[in-house]
């Protein structure tokens, strides 16, 4: 009985250990995404940078980040989840010092470079153990716990980068992140056992690793080029060539290949299919409710930027209940329907926000869309951080789950560079009809809005017609081995 008792305690002591150390992953690699984004100036005024090299401080992260995520999922198949796990801690830590410390931008680029890498290695990893969990209720839980995290750390992200770099510095934006991936890092011994990777055959590669980087990384500066020098400049459409030779040399080489970076019969894998190529839709939902939606708030409504921040926190308190929400609704219907009805349930929200004009009170119109975004947009990625992994082979996941984060990542890119650029050309226009310049930002935001919402309608449609594969009843799932 005592024994029992002992040994209850023990599993539920490495459980919340186990949540914890995945959450403060996907929690630090989105919270250092937007938090540098508000000490950019301060920064700027520190170095004595100009516009390009405030630019570089963001693509030295977001390059390296969207262009390893596959070879850090391979990463993780190929040496085992732990090792994998702990070492992107230590780049990303070694990376928060150099940059809190560098005296010039000749250290501070190669400190973002390094966080890039180690938040490409600890991502898809983190997804990858996540996904070998037993129980479909672990897995789900986790995942929702997940989910939660990375909006705590995109609704903490701004505000706690504007108290810290006025308050402290810009250089604490990076060092006071290094205490809490340090105890992260020295935690993931303890929770992850010790065990054979679940590919134990061949290497990495290095042709699939230089081509597939290459092609990544040239669609990530493509399409964020498109904000500053437009869509039909040369600085868009040469690396989008570029990357396009580059992806269509990498599947040549993936199919004559013994030893694939990815092997091509993963991406057949039906839900795996459905998750990535849906996948998408539903970040189109996220970032256009946080990217435009605070634009929206503070340029059309005439919120401050405190007050734009509280305005988004009920989305984030509806985070936290969705994702038990996604969870029973997991265990009771399939993943299909659940992530279908959760597009559509984000396309309202986003709805509502496109007919909130200048004049609309928070109550009656601002409010409810908060509400419905945040439930939509979490029972979404929930379902689809699950159906990503759950069809696919042990020794896959990693890789699996870096196409998919890579997916989602370019989606995130493309979204925040589409619908900027959209709602600035509406407001070019409308400008000329417009009462006022407020009511001319307002069109633009209703359009990108509305284009969100589309998005979204279509990824509900998109999930409904490709479907899954058979699998088994949820009352009675499967077991799957347990590979960390």
């Amino acid at each position: 009985m005592t024994g029992s008792w002992f040994t209850e305690r023990m599993c539920r002591h490495q459980a919340l250990l186990l949540t914890a150390l995945l959450t403060t992953t996907n929690f630090l690699v989105v919270f250092d995404g937007l938090v540098v984004t508000v000490a950019l100036p301060a920064v700027q005024h520190s170095l004595g940078l100009g516009q390009a090299g405030t630019q570089w401080i963001m693509a030295a992260y977001t390059l390296p980040l969207g262009g390893m995520l596959l070879l850090g999922g391979r990463c993780s198949d190929r040496y085992g989840r732990r090792p994998a796990l702990i070492t992107g801690f230590a780049l990303f830590i070694a990376g928060l010092l150099l940059a809190g410390l560098a005296p010039a931008l000749w250290l501070l680029l190669p400190g973002r470079m390094l966080q890039g890498a180690g938040a490409a290695l600890a991502v898809p990893t983190s997804f990858a153990i996540i996904s070998a969990q037993r129980s479909p209720r672990d897995r789900n839980r986790l995942f929702a716990a997940v989910a939660v995290a990375g909006g705590l750390g995109a609704a903490g992200g701004a505000v706690i980068g504007g108290v810290v770099t006025q308050g402290l510095g810009w250089r604490y934006v990076f060092l006071l992140s290094v205490p809490v991936a340090l105890l992260a890092a020295l935690v993931a011994p303890k929770v992850l056992k010790r065990r054979p990777p679940p590919s134990t055959t061949g290497g990495l590669d290095l042709p699939g690793v230089v081509l597939s980087t290459a092609g990544l990384m040239l669609l990530v500066l493509a399409i964020t080029n498109t904000e500053t020098a437009g869509a039909a400049s040369f600085s868009t459409l040469g690396p989008l060539a570029l990357s396009a030779v580059a992806f269509t040399g990498f599947l040549l080489h993936e199919r004559r290949t013994k030893d694939p970076l990815l092997r091509l019969g993963t991406l057949r894998v039906p839900s795996f299919r459905t998750a990535v190529l849906a996948m998408p839709t539903n970040e189109f939902a996220y970032q256009g409710s946080v990217f435009i939606g605070l634009l929206f708030f503070q340029q059309a409504l005439g919120y401050s930027p405190l007050g734009a921040g509280l305005a988004f926190s009920p989305l984030g308190l509806v985070v936290l209940a969705g994702s038990s929400v996604a969870n029973r609704l997991l265990h009771r219907f399939r993943w299909t329907a659940v992530a279908a009805a959760a597009q559509f349930v984000s396309a309202v929200g986003l709805a509502l926000l496109a007919l909130a004009g200048p004049g609309s009170a928070y109550l009656p119109h601002i409010l409810p869309s908060m509400l419905i975004l945040g439930l939509g947009t979490v029972v979404g990625a929930v379902s689809f951080n699950v159906a990503a992994g759950k069809d696919i082979s042990a020794q896959d996941k990693g890789v699996g789950y870096g196409v998919f984060e890579t997916a989602k990542y370019v989606a995130g890119v493309f979204a925040v560079a589409g619908l900027g650029s959209i709602a600035a050309a509406r407001t070019s226009s409308a400008s000329v009809e417009a009462a006022s310049r407020t009511a001319a930002l307002a069109a633009g935001y209703h359009l990108a809005f509305a284009i969100a919402a589309g998005i979204a309608v279509a990824g509900g449609i998109l999930v409904a017609v490709l479907g899954d594969s058979p699998g088994p009843r949820r009352g009675r799932p499967g077991r799957a081995p347990t590979v960390i």
